[in-house]
């Protein structure tokens, strides 16, 4: 069978993923079954990828078994089914172009996936993922995001903190939060995670002193954002 007779089937719809996928969608009706089996699915089956390396939804939902997906990729195969499937007329785009940290709690499909952002000195980066953009889309006044298997009320939910390039700075640099509240987010050179093709750590005015080149902590001191936080 391919993917998508499996998820209209609802194969994967009663597994934990595909369950939770229900309760947020809502627990009753032809877009939150549909949703809850496309997770299920998603979850058991496919891969998230940052980029899509070529791979189509149209491929993804007529094939069978594994595939890697990036999450505009993902978002393009549940769109194709609320369509095609469902009848829906009503289903757009919802885009974040801007860099943030996700919102505590919301997992990637890929269970493989933990997420690309840490605090320094550890070896665990699962305090979320450090997106530069993110696909999901919009239907009967709901959002619905396939690559995080969530379901929001408005299209910022995702957004735990949104994070700016540090003035001056080429890349690699970028601070949250303000006041005493501010952390610069360091770009780990060469690193790479399941998933991502990067890997960002946290550091605190005090680590930044000792982590960072001299020239990348002039940087930072000179950043209006930082300047205004006064916490150096």
């Amino acid at each position: 069978m391919s993917a998508r007779a499996d998820i209209l089937a609802g194969k994967f719809a009663k597994s934990p993923a595909g369950s939770a996928a229900l309760t947020k969608a809502g627990g009753v009706g032809a877009v939150a079954t549909l949703f809850a089996g496309f997770v299920g699915y998603a979850n058991a089956t496919w891969s998230y990828a940052a980029q899509s390396g070529g791979q189509t939804a149209a491929n993804a939902l007529s094939g069978d078994g594994p595939k890697s997906l990036a999450c505009g990729t993902i978002r393009e195969a549940l769109k194709l089914m609320l369509r095609e499937d469902l009848g829906l007329t009503d289903v757009a785009n919802a885009d974040i172009n801007e860099y943030f940290i996700t919102k505590p709690g919301l997992e990637c499909f890929d269970p493989k996936v933990k997420g690309n952002l840490g605090n320094h000195g550890s070896q665990n980066f699962g305090l979320g993922c450090h997106f530069s953009t993110h696909y999901f889309l919009s239907t009967g006044g709901k959002f619905y995001d396939p690559c995080l298997m969530a379901v929001y009320s408005g299209e910022r939910q995702p957004i735990g903190q949104t994070t700016k390039l540090v003035t001056g700075c080429p890349g690699g640099l970028r601070s949250a939060g303000t006041g005493k509240e501010l952390v610069i987010l360091h770009l780990l050179a060469g690193r790479t995670l399941p998933g991502f093709g990067s890997a960002w750590e946290i550091l605190t005015p005090k680590e930044c002193k000792t982590v960072l080149a001299k020239n990348e902590l002039a940087w930072v001191m000179n950043d209006f954002t930082v300047k205004a936080s006064k916490v150096f």
